[in-house]
């Protein structure tokens, strides 16, 4: 199985150590979404407008370190999200990853316009 990110868990952000040594880059990524900004760290909500897309990071999860690695990825997103499969368009075409997907309700939040926590502007983040 493969997994989506597209937050602080993408390569140069501030929790990709979590990764590291567990997983093997494929390519960037995108998923049918909208990235609201909470704070200290994004979360993707359903897609807004037909073309919402977010942006991210794909990886293949070493099997030898699966269990392990999912375990503590859910520790660290917590019971605000939540991992499912989804179909991400990756750079061999479409395909089936695990993602964290926000269980609030995006009403009130602030888009990220572009999709992409890693070329967010200053205005884009609170």
């Amino acid at each position: 199985m493969k997994l989506f990110v597209y937050g602080t868990l993408r390569r140069g952000a501030a929790m990709h150590g979590l990764l590291e040594g567990r997983v093997t880059y494929l390519g960037p990524a995108r998923v049918a979404g909208c990235l609201v900004d909470l704070g200290a760290f994004p979360a993707l909500a359903g897609p807004a407008a037909p073309d919402d897309r977010v942006h991210g990071d794909l990886f293949a999860i070493d099997g030898a370190t699966r269990g392990v690695l999912l375990e503590t990825l859910d520790r660290y997103e917590g019971n605000r999200f939540e991992r499912e499969a989804a179909v991400v368009e990756g750079p061999s075409g479409e395909t089936e990853a695990w993602l964290y997907r926000w269980r609030g309700d995006p009403r009130g939040c602030r888009v990220i316009p572009s999709g992409d926590y890693l070329a967010a502007t200053p205005e884009d983040l609170r």
